[in-house]
């Protein structure tokens, strides 16, 4: 089913889903309409209709996975008969007739286009309570509607159509759809925008009653939690950082590699649209929605552009003749682009520099009141406009002038979106490092980048507390700095959009801190004998020593931060290990971990500058583990590695845990034949003999398996260390258990063995077995053996360990009391689920097994920008998820009130203070932090 809605939304949107058709000029010249006038001969339009024919199979091929040629070629029947044959041109009034009064073929373009996206609207949008929301029941085809395009929408009934609407909500912004069904619906004045963002809301209303109890953000990444909406706003009006679009570096489905010059194509044409709506057709009334106020006397968009350009700025009039009129979509270099909107700027608006306010509302100063994004305003000024005048004969040039300057700046839109919201196309955090990077990296980092990030996730008016995750810097003043912005920016949010000075009992979001170590790759280039305890350089011999110990020294820095300023403990809530999960060994955290949980940083109570004594927060761990995976039981191992050896305990957590809930057979099926690191696979194999070994469920043929490919692997990595009949199985898992402790503690106590021998060779000669291996994992010959990749096939004893594994390691992490944060959206584009409703949570917990209801979890949204999603929504896809696999309403109601409840009652977040002592605690913390000072 996903396949199938893919490939009709990539075919039903090409025109302007991204810029590969920017200009329609091929769409055109397929239905013979060229040079602004009619029709070309028969030949030329077969010639342009195959051509245009080749390019949206080649389009397609790249982004969907079509059953054959015929079903694109139907789909386009459906969506697009007019560009299939002259014949069907006809019938749908796409050929000139020069006897016959109609509609001009540009103008109907267009309006085909708004009909096909205004049934997406009618079909998937509705009104509640003042919410946008989503039309999850079923829709009514073809009865009191006679709909066109989405009589499809008959076959996806209830949790189909969510998968549709969470397919095209990650494909293009969803605004365009939103704000054409409040003009259809006759929602003319911009005050039906207030409030309005960029979520619709997927809820019922029984489950919205239960959202509204409160939910808890506890897993979201801080510098992806704005929204598209937000860095649109901001490469709109130059709010970037610098640089950012040059460095862009687009994905393999990019239509141009030109973003620079593309995004500042489309800043131009927003001016040129915005500023020629407010002096032609609203004249800035502030009743200009009402239609007796409409201009319908005014120029086309290009005699206006001529009678406002021609003589002040010519450049600027042939910049944009040339992509309008002309239609030369060759985007022009950045600077002259540049150049055009600073001339643009300084001639229409007093604005001499941008300001933290969309430009629209410095040219609708109007509505500057109505709470929403200035986009929002532009897209209903602009479809106001289009709906006022499509049905005018005596205004056809200036509809087709202007929206075809709309569907140019929609086509660019729509290509950045696919380059920063990721869709399920291939698994794998090292894909999605890239829609994470283009996403985040380009919001400026001023003093309102924590409150804009705030007021983002405070749009989720169900939230009630919210942990941001932030990486630890190397310097203690940095971590210092940076929590003081945090928890000032939250305050004044706070204060002005919650009035808390006014009514300190009213409620409002409670902020959390995580703090992140990012997970990083090292060399082979090792050798264990030069590490110096003197000198720190020669922790690069160390593999991950380097690494290590500047994890550890992090720990401390915020160690100390705890310390110093103790009602900080308040806010810094947890700690996390992220990123790229094939990076770095849970090995190398395990000292570090230890090192967070010493008992030495933690006291039973702190006072405040008032005496009152308070209980102190401790920190709590969580982990990324499990969620990106060569091979299924490296992503289990993983999950029992950090359990085991980074001192989690009750109510700790780890982050996505999809190898919990991989459906085995499945996985097997798409992966019979697996690649990953030599060294990784005997990690696995050791692991696997580590836990059978206190397991009394062992099959006879499976440890004659194991133990025989533990010699193979073994002999291969350390045949030049060892005599392979020494490659005893019990030492090997040694090994594999001392690689978890401090790496320069166990170096030390090898070289202090060394010097006390006397004799070099004779100590190498004498050396036990254990240590020979483990300096082996620090040697560079070992090293680079590890890290060649093998195959490893999924045979039927590879797969009897797979399900053994995952059935131990679920138990375990059931009666741990282990918090599994559970990332719908998340999982699906990165991790080995199929869809949004293939969730681990299923296998986790279960109406129908008993034996798993108390695995703990909790589920988030990780990366809203990147995944266009919040946590309500992200609970509302478990909700209907639980509806497709049969489960009546009531229940599933009710688990997922279960669900919500542990989101809140599992975060890090604690304590049961007033919201009055609560604020008075946030005061006295950023005194004291605006007080403290700490070391470099």
């Amino acid at each position: 089913m996903i396949d199938k809605i893919t490939l009709l939304i990539n075919i039903s949107l090409f025109p302007f889903q991204n810029i590969r058709f920017i200009g329609q000029h091929e769409i055109l010249a397929a239905l013979g309409y060229i040079d602004e006038k009619s029709e070309v001969g028969k030949e030329a339009r077969r010639k342009a209709q195959k051509h245009l024919q080749i390019q949206i199979q080649n389009e397609i091929l790249r982004k969907a996975r079509p059953k054959s040629m015929d079903e694109i070629y139907l789909l386009m029947q459906k969506f697009y008969p007019m560009l299939c044959n002259d014949d069907e041109a006809k019938r749908a009034g796409f050929r000139y007739d020069s006897f016959r009064s109609s509609i001009p073929i540009e103008k109907k373009l267009y309006l085909h286009y708004f009909q096909i996206l205004e049934e997406f609207g009618d079909s998937l949008i509705s009104y509640r309570d003042g919410d946008v929301v989503f039309k999850y029941w079923k829709n009514d085809v073809n009865h009191d509607k006679q709909w066109k395009f989405i009589d499809f929408m008959e076959h996806y009934k209830g949790q189909d159509k969510v998968h549709f609407f969470h397919a095209i909500s990650r494909f293009i912004p969803l605004d365009i759809i939103i704000i054409l069904h409040f003009i259809k619906n006759g929602l003319y004045d911009p005050i039906q925008l207030h409030e309005f963002y960029q979520h619709i809301n997927l809820a019922d209303a029984a489950l919205d009653d239960i959202l509204r109890r409160g939910v808890a953000e506890n897993h979201i990444h801080a510098s992806a939690a704005f929204n598209f909406s937000i860095l649109w706003q901001a490469v709109m009006n130059g709010r970037i950082e610098a640089g950012y679009l040059k460095k862009f570096q687009p994905n393999h489905l990019a239509a141009s590699q030109q973003v620079e010059s593309y995004i500042l194509t489309a800043r131009l044409l927003r001016y040129i649209m915005t500023l020629y709506l407010k002096d032609q057709v609203f004249k800035n009334h502030s009743d200009a929605y009402q239609a007796e106020f409409f201009a319908y006397e005014h120029d086309p968009l290009f005699k206006w552009l001529r009678n406002n350009f021609a003589e002040e700025d010519p450049e600027t009039l042939q910049i944009l003749m040339n992509l309008l009129r002309d239609r030369d979509c060759a985007f022009l270099p950045a600077e002259d682009l540049i150049s055009a909107i600073d001339r643009i700027r300084l001639a229409f608006t007093d604005v001499e520099e941008p300001e933290d306010l969309d430009f629209i509302f410095n040219i609708f100063p109007n509505h500057r009141g109505v709470n929403t994004y200035g986009e929002n305003i532009f897209l209903h000024l602009a479809l106001l406009y289009k709906h006022l005048f499509q049905q005018s004969p005596a205004y056809v040039e200036n509809f087709e002038q202007f929206f075809r300057t709309f569907y140019i700046y929609l086509s660019i839109k729509n290509e950045f979106y696919q380059q920063v919201t990721q869709p399920t196309v291939m698994y794998g955090l090292d894909f999605f490092r890239g829609y994470f990077d283009r996403a985040t990296d380009g919001i400026v980092k001023n003093g309102d980048y924590y409150k804009t990030m705030l007021r983002t996730l405070f749009q989720n008016r169900y939230l009630k507390k919210v942990e941001l995750r932030i990486s630890i810097k190397n310097k203690l003043n940095t971590n210092k700095k940076t929590l003081l912005e945090i928890l000032s920016s939250y305050r004044d949010v706070i204060r002005e959009d919650y009035g808390v000075e006014d009514d300190p009992q009213v409620e409002f979001p409670m902020l959390g801190i995580v703090y992140h170590l990012i997970k990083q790759p090292d060399n082979s280039n090792k050798d264990l004998w030069l590490y110096d305890e003197e000198r720190n350089h020669t922790l690069k011999s160390l593999h991950f020593g380097n690494l290590q110990e500047m994890y550890i020294k992090q720990i401390q820095h915020l160690q100390e931060l705890r310390k110093v300023v103790p009602m900080a403990t308040n806010f810094i809530v947890g700690l996390d290990a992220a990123s790229l999960e094939n990076n770095t060994p849970v090995q190398v955290f395990a000292p570090v971990f230890e090192e967070a949980r010493d008992s030495k940083y933690d006291a039973l109570r702190i006072v405040d500058p008032e005496g009152n004594i308070l209980p102190r927060q401790s920190l709590f761990f969580t982990f990324h583990a499990g969620e990106d995976f060569r091979h299924l039981i490296s992503g289990l191992r993983r999950i029992d590695e950090v359990i085991r050896y980074c001192k989690l305990h009750a109510g700790d957590r780890i982050g996505h845990g999809i190898a919990l809930g991989v459906h085995i057979p499945d996985w097997v099926r798409h992966n019979p034949l697996v690649i990953l690191p030599r060294g990784e696979y005997l990690d696995n194999l050791l692991w696997i003999w580590g836990v059978y070994s206190y397991t009394p469920k062992l099959q006879t043929e499976t440890l004659v398996y194991l133990e025989r490919t533990i010699d193979r692997i073994a002999a291969e990595l350390f045949g030049e260390v060892v005599s392979a009949g020494d490659l005893r199985i019990p030492v090997l898992y040694s090994v594999y258990e001392r690689r978890f402790k401090r790496r320069t503690k166990e170096v030390m106590k090898l070289q202090q063995l060394k010097e006390k021998s006397g004799d070099e060779q004779e100590y190498d000669r004498t050396m036990k077995l254990q240590d020979k291996l483990y300096v082996a994992y620090h040697q560079e010959a070992t090293l680079r053996k590890m890290e060649e990749p093998i195959y490893v096939m999924a045979n039927e004893i590879e797969q009897i360990m797979m399900s053994d594994m995952q059935i131990y390691l679920i138990q375990k992490v059931s009666t741990s009391g282990i918090v599994i944060e559970v990332n719908p959206s998340s999982n699906e584009a990165i991790g080995e689920i199929d869809s949004v409703f293939g969730n681990q949570l299923f296998k986790l917990q279960s109406a129908g097994n008993i034996e798993l209801t108390n695995v703990l979890v909790n589920v988030n949204s990780d990366d809203p920008m990147v995944f266009n999603t919040n946590v309500s929504n992200e609970l509302v896809y478990i909700y209907y998820g639980m509806l497709q696999q049969g489960m009546g309403r009531d229940a599933a109601l009710d688990w997922i009130e279960s669900l919500r409840r542990a989101g809140m009652d599992t975060s890090f977040i604690r304590g049961a203070r007033s919201r009055k002592q609560y604020l008075q605690i946030l005061d006295v913390t950023i005194a004291a932090l605006q007080t403290y000072a700490s070391p470099v």
